[in-house]
């Protein structure tokens, strides 16, 4: 009876956690899209790299000793305040106006956000029971934000008419309330046991650990590539390109469709058959050659766009959902240093990715930076190549 009342306990808490986790990734590919050009209103977009770079520096400080503050307060109580200041962060950007008021709020934002994702890691990972679901559950995780993922920029781009970005950081804060109603139902949770915050230690433990260093570098590069994707790729398809914004919020929902379909298939398979050394190499292959393509189309046709950044969608999929497999049958809610570290390589590709871009720009034409791109996730073949398959 215990067993079975345990095992409605965990199924009543990943239904929790699974809908948190859309509402949460609502809130966050609401404004994913346009917020390199929300900030072009207020600086200019050689300036727009920085932004990131000092943001995602600030957050990286800020997961090296998240540790020590989850010892402190828990993992529920950082995450209900956490998750307020976003808020406020957010009305802020709504109604602010002025870019010393809008650049530190943005930078708030670009530091916490990566911790709230690191909360709602610590209680997926401690109600997964056993390695063999790992897969299945993250790939279950993965699609239900990937469901977000497609909805919110056909919703954006109809909301952004005549560049009145309020709305959407409006609607972005709002989506919080629910999503904090929901987190509410986890007072209860029981926190591991965190280990202390040991940053070098746990650096050279990866290190040596081949299996767990290649899957880090394979998300830093997966990572890197969707930092140029948010940040660069929207700019190029408005600016230079010349989609309007309702033209590209229906193309990004259809582009980003593999994720919500590939992702808990692909999952199952590394559970049952393969492992995730072959498909993560397949998800390279196909991303990498589609983005060199990018700098040589000359078509301003929708489908052709929507139909090779689709293409370049399926590889990031299976790129995604094998890292986040492989890397969580490696550790436990306990491993909380190494988690901080594996969410490190987000913020990580948020310095490195605008800071090799901005130099690539002061040389070459804004297209033929992805180029740069495609030959970097080529070079993730390498990595996925390197790991000890699970099956």
């Amino acid at each position: 009876m215990n067993s079975l009342i345990k095992k409605a306990g965990r199924r009543h808490a990943f239904n929790i956690l699974y809908l948190a986790s859309f509402l949460l990734a609502f809130h966050l590919y609401f404004v994913i899209y346009v917020n390199s050009n929300f900030l072009n209103l207020f600086i200019p977009e050689t300036l727009i790299g920085s932004v990131w770079i000092a943001g995602s520096f600030l957050g990286i400080l800020s997961l090296l000793w998240i540790s020590r503050i989850l010892r402190l307060f828990g993992n529920y109580r950082i995450l209900v305040f956490l998750t307020c200041l976003e808020f406020f962060i957010f009305i802020g950007l709504a109604f602010t106006t002025t870019p010393w008021l809008v650049i530190p709020l943005f930078l708030a934002y670009l530091v916490i956000y990566p911790i709230i994702l690191f909360n709602l890691d610590i209680f997926l990972e401690s109600f997964t029971a056993k390695e063999n679901t790992t897969g299945s559950v993250r790939g279950t995780a993965l699609t239900v934000v990937n469901m977000a993922l497609i909805i919110a920029p056909l919703l954006a781009g109809l909301v952004l008419t005549n560049n009145d970005y309020w709305k959407i950081y409006l609607i972005s804060a709002l989506l919080l309330i629910p999503f904090l109603f929901l987190i509410f139902r986890l007072k209860s949770f029981t926190d591991p046991q965190y280990e202390q915050p040991q940053i070098k230690k746990t650096f050279f433990a990866i290190l040596k650990n081949k299996n767990v260093y290649s899957i880090f570098v394979a998300q830093l590069i997966m990572r890197f590539f969707f930092s140029w994707m948010v940040i660069y790729m929207p700019l190029y398809l408005h600016e230079y390109v010349g989609f309007s914004w309702s033209e590209l919020g229906i193309m990004f929902s259809i582009i980003l469709l593999p994720f919500a379909l590939l992702e808990l298939p692909a999952g199952k398979i590394a559970d049952s058959h393969w492992g995730e050394k072959e498909l993560l190499s397949v998800g390279f292959l196909i991303t990498g050659l589609f983005i060199l393509a990018i700098p040589f189309v000359t078509s301003t046709n929708f489908f052709v766009w929507t139909a090779i950044l689709y293409t370049t969608r399926i590889g990031a999929s299976l790129m995604e959902i094998m890292t986040e497999s492989y890397f969580f049958k490696h550790v436990d809610a306990n491993d909380s240093n190494t988690i901080s570290f594996f969410r490190i390589t987000r913020p990580v590709a948020y310095i490195t990715g605008p800071a090799v871009a901005s130099l690539a720009l002061l040389f070459i034409d804004f297209k033929f930076i992805f180029l740069i791109l495609g030959v970097i996730v080529l070079f993730g073949i390498r990595y996925s190549l390197a790991i000890q398959d699970t099956k």
